[in-house]
């Protein structure tokens, strides 16, 4: 764990005078330092050990799961280094401190085609991103991509695929259709839920399944598997809503399209709360559609499975979702990545000019050649 270096941390023991620790060994223990930082930043000392030292549970004083979210080079650092370090602490005696209870390593993310590269120029920032995209279509797009098993690649035309069919056509069209339908035959209210029919149960029954089924995916560290569950009850949604044909039933049945447009903000609601990790602000604009208090985030998880919106609740303002990622953007963007190009044998070109292999014949009668023995 020791290193022959002239920088680094000291190992403060005699004899070692010359010798400094190995990087990744005194690295790791950046994750307590860094959470006793914290404390002292917040007038509260100990507050570090609330969450690092552990009772008889196993946990920490304020039920710490410590989970290591990290890449496959860092793999043997937090499963063998860190841990290590912690059980020949915990042994000692004088305090125990809490052990790694997950760490789901993922392979590398490469962007179009190619290795992620700084000096290359070859990547996005993610500053000048969010100046053009709106941050939740990052985090989608990264969700349905995660390398959690093998290496990925980001392509720019798949986040705009992924913009436009998933986010805009399917969740943002059922939000907009369900909530204008509202606004123009119900004067902005939810209208009451009368007597279900066969296709108002299935749906319904998909969604008292929807939070259990993504909330599990998501405790496995299975996002994508989470995501895709949860934007399957956005399209089982938008089918219900045209296989109901409540633009018809409106002067058909009135009562059994008040039962739809209900089911379907019921739908929304829930939608918000199972896509709240991915999407944050976009849920967040659903719910203030919906004219509902509180945040989707704190809504309670399970609750998403519950018929919780009230008839006759008012709602908000309404407004587009996500809006659809024109080709010129993209194109654009594609332009931008390009022109950071940089050839590999040009970004390691060495900044010296190289040393020229000839010398004129002028130059050399100046030079002053001597022998000695």
């Amino acid at each position: 764990v020791t290193r022959d270096l002239h920088w680094g941390i000291p190992v403060p023991l005699q004899g070692y005078e010359n010798k400094v620790l190995y990087v990744w060994f005194e690295a790791v223990l950046g994750y307590i330092s860094a959470t006793k930082e914290l404390s002292q930043k917040r007038g509260e000392p100990n507050l570090w050990k609330k969450y690092w030292l552990v009772e008889d549970s196993g946990q920490g004083d304020g039920g710490t799961r410590y989970i290591a979210f990290i890449g496959k080079d860092n793999i043997v650092f937090h499963t063998l280094i860190f841990p290590a370090m912690l059980m020949a602490w915990n042994e000692g005696g004088k305090s125990r401190y809490v052990l790694p209870d997950a760490v789901p390593a993922n392979e590398f993310l490469n962007f179009e085609g190619k290795k992620f590269s700084k000096s290359r120029g070859w990547g996005i920032d993610l500053r000048d991103f969010i100046e053009v995209f709106p941050p939740d279509t990052l985090r989608y797009a990264l969700a349905l991509n995660l390398p959690e098993s093998r290496d990925s690649d980001f392509y720019w035309k798949d986040f705009q695929a992924r913009v436009n069919n998933e986010l805009a056509d399917t969740l943002g069209n059922f939000i907009n259709r369900t909530l204008q339908f509202i606004l123009r035959y119900y004067d902005g209210k939810i209208p009451e839920r009368g007597p279900l029919e066969r296709l108002d149960q299935v749906v319904i029954e998909q969604m008292k399944s929807a939070p259990g089924n993504v909330g599990k995916f998501f405790e496995e560290f299975k996002f994508r598997d989470g995501v895709i569950e949860a934007m399957s009850l956005a399209r089982r949604a938008n089918k219900y809503f045209n296989d109901s044909e409540p633009w018809k039933k409106i002067k058909e049945n009135p009562k059994l399209c008040a039962t739809t447009v209900n089911i379907c903000a019921q739908l929304a609601r829930s939608l918000a709360i199972i896509l709240s990790p991915v999407i944050p602000f976009a849920v967040e604009e659903i719910w203030q559609m919906l004219g509902l208090e509180g945040t989707a985030a704190t809504a309670g998880w399970d609750s998403a499975a519950g018929m919780r919106v009230e008839a006759g609740k008012v709602i908000g303002q309404l407004r587009i979702l996500f809006t659809k990622i024109e080709d010129s953007a993209i194109e654009e963007q594609i332009k931008k990545t390009a022109s950071g190009d940089v050839p590999a044998e040009q970004a390691a070109k060495p900044a010296i000019a190289p040393i020229k292999t000839q010398i004129s014949i002028d130059d050399f009668r100046k030079v002053d050649l001597r022998v000695a023995k």
